[in-house]
């Protein structure tokens, strides 16, 4: 009797570690379910900044795109244009031809026109010279010299050096520089001085220099052809170079731009 009541008074431990285990159980399902729902947040953040930095790419992309599209359709039109300048520029140039090609045709009509009239009207003078021989001989000669005239071409005028500026104040002795050396113009008949002997002392030229030095108010003037630069250069090299008796000579030039002949009778001289 005694035994069987100390066992109804036990008490069993299964329910507890059935509710303990259930509630780790819980437990342990909660955890893992937080750690899932925080790494698919994180995942889902990154992919929405991914999806943004790939449509922002897209757009750039397309812009650029756009851009190019713009350049290369400039360029075609640029290319076109340049094409219609060039054939522009040939029909201009063709024009040109066959306008200068016509203006000489009309020349040399209206040049050909003009001799035929000449050689009409030679003809009939001639025609009117046969009865008096003496007249037609003098017309002859007339002709001959007429053409003579033509055939030595157009003469080069006279340079006539006029005082002028600043060097009305001066006494100039003019130098005249050639493409074979120096004319030298003094009061007498002019002299040459071959290239080769402007810096020769005691020559000519340096005897110039020393004259010139001695006069207060004296100065060279070289007249420059236009074929004697070279001469001109040597010579006023050496006039400056050249210390005589009496000092340097002053010196200046002018250009001659012709080869004609020079006029010194401003000055009184020849």
């Amino acid at each position: 009797m005694s035994r069987r009541a100390s066992s109804g008074a036990e008490m069993s431990l299964f329910p507890f570690m059935s509710i303990l285990v259930c509630l780790i159980g819980s437990l342990t399902l909660m955890i893992a379910l937080m750690m899932a729902t925080q790494v698919n947040s994180e995942q889902s953040d990154e992919t929405i900044d991914r999806y943004r930095k790939f449509t922002q790419l897209q757009a750039d992309i397309a812009l650029q795109k756009s851009e190019v599209d713009s350049i290369e359709a400039l360029m075609q039109d640029a290319s076109h244009l340049h094409d219609q300048t060039q054939k522009a520029l040939e029909e201009v140039a063709a024009l040109e031809r066959e306008q200068k090609d016509h203006l000489q045709r009309v020349d040399a009509n209206g040049e050909y026109a003009r001799m035929l009239a000449e050689a009409n009207e030679l003809r009939k003078r001639i025609a009117e010279l046969e009865q008096d021989p003496e007249e037609l001989k003098q017309q002859i000669a007339e002709l001959e010299k007429e053409v003579a005239r033509r055939n030595a071409g157009p003469e080069e005028a006279i340079v006539q050096i006029r005082p002028g500026g600043s060097g009305v104040d001066i006494e100039p002795t003019f130098v005249e520089c050639t493409a074979t050396g120096l004319v030298l113009h003094g009061e007498g008949e002019a002299q040459q001085v071959r290239s080769g002997d402007i810096a020769k002392d005691g020559e000519a030229f340096f005897k110039l220099l020393e004259k010139v030095a001695a006069q207060p108010t004296g100065e060279i003037i070289f007249l420059l052809r236009p074929d004697g630069v070279n001469t001109y250069n040597a010579a006023r090299n050496y006039a400056r170079t050249t210390y005589t008796a009496n000092g340097y000579a002053k010196n200046g030039k002018l250009p001659v731009p012709t080869q004609g002949n020079i006029d010194l009778s401003v000055f009184g001289r020849n």
